[in-house]
């Protein structure tokens, strides 16, 4: 299946939402973790993991510690998707 990228925003946004218990998070490719309210560093790996169940992917170190916004996330789900 392909996924396109206002999908994977979509999905991104719902996942925030729910890790993070927000309801009001809105994602866009800009957004990084000083843009929203509890993604500090514990929530970040939450959030990877979360990512990575919902898309059956898997993120390695350096891209764990290289995603800088939404957009590197999002960029990184197509490229493996694409794989």
């Amino acid at each position: 299946m392909a996924f396109t990228n206002e999908q994977i925003l979509s999905d991104l946004e719902a996942i925030f939402r729910d890790v993070l218990d927000d309801n009001s998070i809105r994602l866009d490719t800009n957004i990084t973790a000083n843009d929203v309210a509890d993604w500090d560093s514990v929530n970040h790996l939450v959030l990877l993991h979360a990512i990575e169940q919902k898309y059956g992917i898997k993120f390695d170190l350096n891209e764990m510690i290289g995603f800088r916004n939404v957009g590197d996330i999002s960029a990184c789900i197509v490229l493996k998707l694409s794989n």
